[in-house]
């Protein structure tokens, strides 16, 4: 039997403020098998990698003579608020997609959410974990000191999030979701907030009326594969960097 904490709370329609799951609710969903089994093989493959990352960093800022941050103790203090707080905003927002999309941000899991989420954060941007994410690598760069990290490496690492979010994530939310997420796509951006989003979040507000959704056609076929793409994709960033690092040594 599922804890009460992964019952779903009721999604609000556009110009109305609805209910939406406690703060403490998102946080305690993480209880939910589906939900940290994704916590735990994200944070065994994603962390991992951004440490390599960083570490190739390093060697690329010697080997070209960049100088690394000043002040260790400041920036490792200052990296791990930032991998903190980044961690945190997307346990919120993980745990607030799971209760109301009845699903977990992980495909490889259970397949994702089968209800459209848009409320929120989901109200303000498509994809709100991006930012706790990109903080958290930051934080990462920071802490490491790497110049080299925070100015070339970052920049691909969020290009790349993107991409894959819009030609795999999306793509499936599209077959998913049908009309109803082509209309939330056009109503709210991917990353950059608006304001419009802004109060339509402030105030318990949706992106969608009821009438503009239409019922979700089940998993798309071949979704479990979406997290190897990834992981493809990750390891080809990471197999280009150490090649570059070795060239410049």
């Amino acid at each position: 039997m599922k804890s009460s904490a992964t019952t779903p709370a009721p999604v609000a329609t556009a110009g109305a403020p609805g209910a939406h799951p406690a703060v403490g609710a998102c946080f305690a969903a993480i209880r939910a098998p589906e939900l940290y089994r994704n916590f735990m093989v994200h944070g065994f493959v994603m962390f991992p990698a951004g440490m390599v990352l960083c570490y190739v960093a390093t060697l690329i800022d010697a080997a070209a003579g960049v100088a690394p941050l000043p002040q260790p103790g400041l920036r490792l203090a200052l990296g791990a608020a930032m991998v903190g707080l980044g961690g945190i905003w997307v346990w919120y927002v993980y745990g607030f997609l799971f209760l109301v999309g009845h699903g977990s941000p992980g495909t490889h899991v259970d397949g994702g959410p089968t209800d459209l989420v848009d409320t929120g954060p989901y109200t303000m941007i498509r994809h709100p974990s991006v930012l706790g994410k990109v903080l958290a690598v930051a934080g990462l760069g920071v802490a490491w000191g790497s110049p080299i990290f925070l100015g070339v490496f970052l920049p691909i690492l969020v290009a790349y999030s993107l991409v894959t979010n819009r030609l795999l994530q999306e793509r499936f939310c599209d077959e998913r979701f049908g009309p109803a997420y082509a209309l939330y796509r056009s109503r709210v951006p991917m990353v950059v907030p608006r304001p419009a989003g802004l109060r339509r979040w402030r105030a318990g507000e949706s992106a969608l009326t009821a009438a503009e959704r239409n019922a979700p056609r089940g998993h798309p076929p071949g979704i479990g594969t979406e997290f190897l793409y990834y992981l493809a994709a990750l390891a080809g960033l990471i197999s280009i960097a150490a090649a570059v690092a070795a060239w410049v040594a």
